[in-house]
């Protein structure tokens, strides 16, 4: 069986459902928000109405700043790797602390403190009148703007595993692209349901030769070729379900539905249905992807005009921080431009 066959069976299953959405703690919105004007005002016609304030908000917060464009910003606290003490892969702030990145971010906005305001709670609904977004926030204010730039994330929805909440982004990953390095040539553990996380296994080898699959009690029906092909590279598999999963040392012991005795390994990563954040660009007829991720041109424009999507909601997106923050660069400038064309037309 060929490579690319393998990787299409593989991927099979993966809708299955996990039943645990990853919510985790808030993050300390003053680390970065002091540098915008907490004065959010529904009286006041925003140049560009930002829904979410993580790498990809922020940083078309940033160029929008620079373009003295009046901005607004609307976050939960609740970026997505908001329990990674390290943001890996990321150019010249490789393994940095994200709340230090953040602190960083807040000291270099505050120059455009003029343009920026900011306010915290959730968007519950958005409609157009007459070429103007209006956005309902849950206390009642309503927003308008011009434009808005919907930088909301994804959600985890996790393996119902013992455990796996509290270690998620402290021991359990999700991407060997952000955590293959720190755990190469590890004793490795990938927990999938089913074949949906085969092809992550995969991917991993590419770190370590030492990799146990777990597929939590789903039969793996796959070809002698595939199995071959997976044990030539280090990949052994199991129909076990891993039922918990505890941190012990710099490694995790997880426990197998049945036994008592847990078994040790010095890296795990147990992926879980990612979701998009995207009910307003669904409310707006947008198109989407199967996981809700909103459609975008190369400019992050969505097929209903002045609204864009970047960072992790889009789908352009490669989850990597630093796409995100190159996203809302592109999307500042292509905001511009538009202001541009309409005072010359």
């Amino acid at each position: 069986m060929k490579r690319k066959s393998f990787i299409k069976t593989a991927a099979l299953g993966l809708g299955a459902a996990f039943h645990m959405p990853f919510t985790g703690e808030r993050y300390p919105a003053e680390e970065v928000f002091s540098a915008f004007k907490d004065d959010a005002d529904p009286d006041f016609m925003y140049d560009v109405l930002i829904v979410g304030g993580s790498y990809a908000g922020l940083s078309a917060a940033l160029g929008l700043g620079r373009c003295r464009r009046t901005v607004l910003v609307i976050d939960e606290g609740l970026p997505r790797n908001r329990t990674s003490p390290q943001a890996n892969n990321l150019f010249s702030r490789d393994g940095q602390d994200p709340a230090e990145i953040r602190e960083i971010a807040g000291s270099q906005l505050k120059q455009y403190q003029k343009y920026l305001s900011r306010t915290g709670g959730i968007i519950t609904g958005i409609e157009i009148k007459d070429d103007t977004f209006a956005l309902s926030h849950a206390d009642g204010r309503i927003f308008t703007a011009r434009n808005v730039v919907l930088a909301s994330g994804v959600t985890d929805n996790l393996q119902a595993i013992d455990g796996l909440d509290e270690l998620w982004g402290r021991g359990v990953y999700h991407c060997p692209y952000c955590h293959g390095w720190e755990n190469r040539d590890k004793k490795t553990v990938v927990i999938g349901i089913g074949t949906t996380a085969l092809s992550l296994a995969s991917t991993v080898s590419n770190w370590t030769d030492d990799i146990t699959y777990y597929s939590q009690g789903i039969e793996l029906e796959l070809p002698d070729e595939a199995i071959q092909m997976l044990t030539n590279n280090g990949i052994t598999t199991h129909n076990e379900i891993v039922s918990k999963i505890k941190k012990s040392g710099t490694g995790v012991r997880i426990t197998l539905k049945g036994l008592n005795e847990p078994i040790y390994f010095e890296a795990c990563y147990a992926p879980g249905r990612i979701t998009a954040n995207s009910g307003l660009a669904e409310s707006l007829g947008c198109e989407l992807q199967p996981n809700g991720g909103i459609v975008v041109n190369e400019q992050y424009m969505s097929h209903t005009d002045g609204l864009y999507a970047i960072g992790d909601v889009c789908s352009r997106s490669n989850g990597q921080v630093i796409h995100a923050a190159y996203s809302g660069t592109v999307v500042a400038a292509a905001i511009n431009r538009a202001f541009l064309s309409q005072k010359f037309s």
